[in-house]
């Protein structure tokens, strides 16, 4: 795998939403590469920073209430005509 289609699906990958196949060859390339590895080890961090702090602080359910009428809005903007 290149770099750029390791960083591209990153998130991904971190979130275990890929197949066997594609998790494996990112795991190998990094290992081995001194670019990627860092990059991911920091959005690893952050992501689990994040989620031990969304376990801390609930949000309130009028939040929780706008960003899903965001979410159904944007995916209503997504669908063709």
């Amino acid at each position: 795998m290149t770099c750029a289609s390791v960083l591209e699906k990153i998130y991904e990958y971190l979130d275990g939403e890929l197949t066997a196949d594609v998790e494996q060859r990112i795991r190998e390339h990094l290992a081995v590469c001194q670019s990627c590895f860092p990059h991911f080890r920091h959005e690893e961090v952050f992501l689990r920073f994040i989620e031990r702090r969304a376990q801390i602080v609930a949000a309130p359910p009028s939040l929780r209430r706008r960003i899903m009428q965001m979410l159904v809005n944007e995916e209503a903007a997504r669908r063709p005509e």
